[in-house]
This record gives structure tokens, C-alpha cells and sequence, in this order.
């Protein structure tokens, strides 16, 4: 959670009458609203005309109950992502130290930027490392600024890199989860125990949604697999973890071609499409493809303590 943005607003969501998810995305916004009386979620997408995201912002707000608990998950184009050692200095102190830290490895301004980090596993024998997502201020300010003219309960807001664990079983295994947006690189990602192991974007592959089947022979898909093998054999070689037993696909676009049979033709036999665990079985009316950000963030957020 991008929890510095947050802390001049009171948030929060005890005895919120249910979830709302907000989710910015490339060319439209998808609304996921989960009453907390219900067994099922609804979801809306309104289009953003002419890049005007704030309108858009604005009348889907305007559809939420102000007794829900709304989480924002903020698109690409609003933040970078950098990794880097973790700096030896406590916890307490690490916030504050970062934006000195990464100043001269993002274009935004030292006084523009907002922060959090994660941990990863380091390779054996060398540093930790930490993933810090860095945005800047004044275009989140605008962004929250809309939720509270809406008089609603902003409980957090998220990236979709920090959250496809929510949606995998927790196992000593390694899982790599394949994900691809229009319009967006593919997002290669390792999960164990329930945390982030391995993240990367696997660039020249933003059209994967369009292209038939017969132009994915003609070598994208073999690039494709080529960067998977990749990730999996330094996954194992580098950071020593198990091998991977389960590759999950999410890819999004009406008119994408299904890959899993491909991927079995490769002899890649452990992919398969993702498949909602039973405790969220209350998402098994949506598109999981098109809407797992916005079920894992649904999820993130039921399951954050009251304040």
C-alpha cells in the first residue's frame, strides 16, 4: 500500500457494509463492488474518453455505497518500480531514508515522491533486496482528493504487482503466475508460501492478446517460451528455489486466443489457466481473466485489520 499518500486522511473500514474496488487501467476504469451481505460481486467498466481519467474516476465513485470500504489499484503509467539492496538502517528509519537512496534512479523529483517497498529473497550469500514502488504526489493527491469530495472510505491503494499472491495457494512449491494486459508488458511472477519471490516484465509481447494462433507460430510464442524457461532456470539456479511445480495464465483482451494448448504442445504441461480458490468463490461470476487485480485487491482489503 502506498500508505504515505494516505496519512493526512483518516481511513479505514470497521463495520464497512461491504468491498468496492477501484481499478485504473489503460484505456478504461473497472468498478468491483462486493456487499458484505452478498455471495456474489458486480463488476462496471466505464471508458476513459480522450484521457480524461478524473471524470471517469468521478462517475464511478458516484455508484459506490459510502458504508463500503474502497481500495484504488493505480495503473503502470502512475508509478515505476525499482529494485535495489536494502539499505542497513532499522525498519523505523527506511521510509524515510529511501527517496535519497533511489533519486537518481527515477525521473520524478525528490520533493514529488511518494514510496513503499517490499522485501525479496536474496541469492545465497548476497544482500537483501527490496522492490520500491515510487509515484508521484501531486497525481495521487488528485486521485484521493475525488474519493474524499465522493465522502467515501479509502482503505488503500495498490499496484496489481503486489497482488497475485492473494489469489495462490500458499505451498512450499514454487508457483509462476504469466499475466498480460492490452497494451501492457507481460508480468512474469514467482510465488511461494504465499510471498513474492521473483518479479519481471517480459518486454515485446503488449499485443500477446492479438494475435491468432498461427501468428503466435510464427515465433512469438517461441520468445515467449524462451523467457519463461529463463526466469524458471534462474529461479532455481540463482535464488535456490524449489523447481516450479504449477505455471498459472491470466490474460486479458476479447479477443485473445487461448494458450494453454499451445503451452501443452511445448511440452509445458503445467499450465494452466488460473482457477479461483473456494473462499473466493464469490468472484466465480466475473471474468477472472479481465478482473483478478480488482478479486485480489477485494481480498487484500477484507482481510485488513479494522482501525
Amino acid at each position: 500500500m502506498l500508505a504515505r499518500i494516505l496519512q493526512h486522511i483518516g481511513f479505514g473500514h470497521k463495520g464497512a457494509a461491504g468491498v468496492a474496488v477501484l481499478h485504473l487501467r489503460e484505456h478504461d476504469i473497472q468498478l468491483l463492488l462486493k456487499p458484505a451481505n452478498s455471495a456474489t460481486a458486480t463488476v462496471q467498466v466505464q471508458a476513459i474518453n480522450q484521457g480524461r481519467w478524473q471524470l471517469a474516476v468521478q462517475e464511478m465513485l458516484a455508484k459506490v455505497s459510502k458504508s463500503m470500504a474502497l481500495t484504488l489499484i493505480i495503473p503502470p503509467a502512475m508509478y515505476q518500480i525499482i529494485q535495489l539492496e536494502k539499505p542497513a538502517i532499522a525498519e523505523t528509519e527506511l521510509l524515510a531514508a529511501l527517496p535519497w537512496q533511489i533519486k537518481d534512479l527515477t525521473d520524478i523529483a525528490l520533493d514529488e515522491l511518494v514510496l513503499d517497498y517490499i522485501d525479496l529473497p536474496a541469492a545465497p550469500g548476497q544482500p537483501d533486496k527490496i522492490n520500491v514502488v515510487v509515484s508521484g504526489k501531486s497525481q495521487l493527491q488528485e486521485l484521493v482528493a475525488l474519493v474524499t469530495d465522493a465522502k467515501l472510505q479509502l482503505q488503500q491503494i495498490l499496484i496489481e504487482e503486489w497482488l497475485i499472491h492473494e489469489l495462490i495457494e500458499n505451498a512450499d512449491h514454487a508457483a509462476l503466475v504469466l499475466m498480460h494486459q492490452p497494451d501492457q508488458d507481460v508480468l512474469l511472477q514467482v510465488i511461494r508460501q504465499g510471498q513474492l519471490q521473483f518479479s519481471r516484465r517480459l518486454r515485446g509481447f503488449s499485443r500477446l492478446h492479438q494475435y491468432s494462433e498461427s501468428e503466435l507460430q510464427q515465433g512469438v510464442f517461441d520468445n515467449l517460451l524462451l523467457e519463461i524457461q529463463r526466469s524458471m532456470d534462474y529461479i532455481e539456479s540463482q535464488l535456490k528455489l524449489p523447481p516450479v511445480r504449477n505455471i498459472h495464465l491470466l490474460c486479458s483482451g476479447a479477443e485473445r486466443t487461448n494458450l494453454v494448448p499451445l503451452f501443452h504442445q511445448a511440452g509445458f504441461s503445467q499450465v494452466q489457466n488460473l482457477q479461483l480458490k473456494p473462499e473466493l468463490q464469490w468472484a466465480a461470476g466475473t471474468d477472472v481473466n479481465e478482473c483478478w487485480p480488482a478479486i485480489a485487491a477485494a481480498r487484500s482489503t477484507a482481510e485488513e485489520p479494522s482501525v
